[in-house]
């Protein structure tokens, strides 16, 4: 049988490549994975299971957590994310974005609570020269849908939510993460937007890798680097 294999982040030092096809007998992640480890080396396999240092792998088949696969299914491994709508290419029209999303709120709207985030140029001490940013699409639209779904559910106060961001190579002072909120009253709006960027940031499938002055990191797990093409015995 034949499935869909896909990387991210620092994977794809050890693959060199963003997804392919694996033909198998396999019927288990565990089987899958013994194979892509003889393909790709040990290194790659111990990764995998045992993780990055403190960085832990997940493995998802069709987007979810189950162990047994079947032909054509996708099976997606990655490490937790740098971290609605996902723009890939292109860039944020903040203003316009801003305008539009305030056209929407209707007479019972008090407030609107906005976030941005800006591609930083210095990190730790070091000059950034730019942002290469990756997404597991359709995972992370669908985890998009479920965090506004859930934000809605906890802030009854919060009217509408909007999360965008952008997937591409940006330079410091771009403008790469939008959330925009509309609510009754101010507080719940903007503890809504609060909780929306920290589950972007940790829970969804955006990764990017920095280029700076000391060597290209990937940034996953919230704000941890891992130095391009760094082995599992110096994490």
């Amino acid at each position: 049988m034949k499935v869909t294999v896909r990387y991210f982040a620092f994977l794809l030092d050890f693959t060199g490549k963003e997804y392919e096809i694996v033909e198998t007998d396999c019927k288990t992640v565990e089987c899958l994975i013994s194979e892509l480890e003889a393909k790709y080396g040990k290194e790659f396999g111990k990764i995998v299971r045992e993780g990055l240092g403190n960085i832990k792998i997940s493995i998802l088949v069709n987007g979810k957590k189950q162990e047994e696969i079947n032909n054509g299914d996708e099976v997606a491994i990655f490490p937790p994310p740098a971290g609605g709508e996902l723009r890939i290419g292109g860039r944020l029209d903040i203003l316009e974005e801003i305008r539009k999303f305030r056209e929407e709120a209707g007479e019972e709207v008090g407030s609107m609570v906005i976030y941005l985030g800006i591609v930083k140029g210095v990190v730790e001490g070091h000059k950034v020269y730019k942002l290469k940013y990756q997404a597991y699409e359709d995972y992370t639209k669908k985890r998009f849908e479920e965090i506004i779904t859930s934000l809605k559910e906890k802030y009854k106060d919060l009217v509408k939510i909007k999360i965008i961001h952008v997937i591409d190579e940006l330079k410091p002072g771009e403008d790469v993460f939008l959330v925009m909120a509309l609510g009754r009253g101010r507080k719940e709006a903007i503890r809504a937007v609060e909780d929306a960027v920290e589950m972007v940031k940790h829970s969804t499938g955006i990764w990017k890798l920095e280029v700076r002055d000391d060597g290209e990191f990937w940034v996953v797990a919230g704000n941890t680097r891992v130095k391009r093409n760094e082995k599992a015995g110096s994490a």
